[in-house]
């Protein structure tokens, strides 16, 4: 059984393709539940109406971050097996089943993450290992992705079709105990968007849970593809500012280690 946590802001039009994959998915007798946290100003109406799981939405009227968001779906799910998910994200036909079944008779693992694909089929970097802060910043604001260290970040010295154990994975598919997500004290509201994932991830490690990138479970991952120029800078805003937080966080340079 499965919780799928779906924070919506301004993605009506991904949206609706995202539950069609769920719809889609082959399943096998796991019963799927899932949660529209609606971060929009305007109210999201079903319009499809779906078999394969039921649906709950949960209206928020304005953008509280997706941290909070998160929480108040998870808060509200019934079952403990609980999956994040992008709304601007295809599940391939498979990979609800595989993953689940492998999630589930592992107990040591904090949270799975899945093989992410770009729009183009390419594969999209989503796991990051935890390096030192400067080596990987100014790379990143600089736009240097090419640069040995930010592809060492992104697990690129290991094969992408390989199931190996990582520091992080991304939010847009995480799955996860939802006790063990309690343990952790949940996502840090702290962060509005991005490194939610990263710092729950790391809480994992710390406590000697694994987080395991998990190819055979695939997804499509339609990156920026709804912004325009406005909430593009937006987003690179929030970006630069949950790295900041995070640093500030995690660097003994700033302060201790603090949950």
């Amino acid at each position: 059984m499965i919780s799928i946590v779906i924070v919506n802001y301004n993605s009506e039009n991904f949206l609706e393709k995202c539950l069609g994959s769920i719809q889609n998915s082959t399943l096998e007798n796991i019963k799927v539940e899932v949660l529209i946290v609606n971060n929009s100003s305007k109210k999201y109406f079903q319009v499809i109406k779906y078999t394969n799981f039921s649906l709950k939405i949960i209206e928020v009227n304005k953008n509280i971050g997706f941290s909070k968001a998160a929480n108040i779906g998870i808060k509200k799910s019934n079952f403990k097996t609980v999956l994040t998910l992008n709304p601007d994200v295809l599940l391939f036909k498979n990979t609800l089943f595989k993953a689940f079944n492998y999630f589930k008779n592992k107990k040591n693992i904090g949270v799975l993450g899945c093989k992410v694909l770009n729009d183009n089929n390419s594969f999209q970097k989503s796991s990051r290992r935890r390096m030192p802060f400067l080596s990987v910043l100014f790379p990143y604001i600089l736009k240097l992705h090419y640069l040995g260290l930010v592809n060492r970040y992104n697990y690129m010295d290991f094969s992408e079709d390989t199931r190996h154990c990582v520091d992080a994975v991304s939010g847009a598919f995480m799955m996860f105990n939802k006790d063990i997500f309690y343990k952790m004290k949940a996502f840090d509201e702290r962060f509005f968007l991005y490194f939610e994932d990263t710092d729950f991830c790391l809480k994992l490690n710390k406590s000697d849970f694994m987080v395991v990138y998990f190819p055979e479970a695939k997804i499509k991952h339609f990156k920026k593809g709804s912004r325009n120029f406005l909430n593009y800078i937006s987003v690179e805003f929030n970006f630069y500012l949950s790295f900041l937080k995070f640093i500030l966080k995690y660097s003994r340079i700033f302060f201790k280690f603090n949950n």
